[in-house]
């Protein structure tokens, strides 16, 4: 009886692992119907992965929301990737690209509800802090380590001339990340970067990072509105 039962833990704890891992092909889908204001496709894809492809499609689908305006569609999907990235770093308190995640997702929460900040804030920096503890270099530790210096208030700690030095750290490490798995997110860095450029006075740094952005990523709807809109 024992014996089946260690079995049967051994079992269920292999399959928990193979879900947890991210398949760069997925990843890959997700980015670029993201990155075409696709929701037919994202939410496809959601319905048929696992994982943490699945928290990142749901975060995605919650990014792309915020852009339509549509709180409760975003505020939803925001939610289940929460729990389902909460679920993986149980699973793996080593996980730093779902501690990374989870950051931000509460980032974005935080965005679409501000007062939620209170309870949310502490949560997104325990994640981002343990995700830096984890793997400081990991491009996207610093990309949304970036993000949340860009959002932040300078009176909670955020600044803009620290978001530049994350950002162009950020992209460094991407060139380097091409076989990692969990490839991902260099076109955002480039654009965050440009944003920040653009808020500290650089408009043609601003345009060429984000040009940079489109070249990275061709189909890329959000660079490409940056940039017609400040040319």
């Amino acid at each position: 009886m024992k014996t089946t039962l260690f079995k049967l833990a051994i079992t269920v704890s292999l399959m928990l692992s193979t879900q947890a891992q991210a398949d760069q092909q997925t990843i890959t889908a997700i980015e670029n119907a993201s990155m075409e204001l696709n929701l037919t496709e994202l939410v496809n894809i959601k319905e048929s992965s696992n994982g943490y492809d699945r928290a990142l499609a749901n975060y995605r689908l919650g990014f792309n929301y915020s852009f339509l305006q549509q709180q409760d569609k975003g505020t939803a999907a925001l939610n289940r990737a929460t729990e389902q990235l909460t679920e993986l770093v149980k699973i793996n308190n080593q996980d730093n690209e779902s501690w990374a995640l989870l950051a931000q997702v509460y980032g974005l929460r935080i965005a679409y509800q501000p007062m939620s900040g209170i309870e949310l804030g502490p949560k997104a920096i325990n994640a981002l802090t343990t995700a830096q503890k984890i793997s400081p270099n990991n491009p996207r530790v610093l990309l949304f380590t970036g993000v949340s210096k860009y959002n932040t208030p300078a009176m909670f700690g955020g600044s803009k001339h620290q978001a530049l030095i994350e950002l162009s750290n950020a992209i460094e490490q991407y060139n380097n990340d091409q076989y990692s798995e969990y490839h991902w997110g260099f076109a955002e860095a480039y654009t965050w970067r440009g944003l920040t450029q653009l808020e500290l006075g650089n408009k043609e740094a601003a345009l060429a990072d984000w040009a940079k952005a489109v070249e990275v990523s061709p189909n890329y709807s959000w660079a490409k509105n940056l940039l017609q809109k400040n040319t």
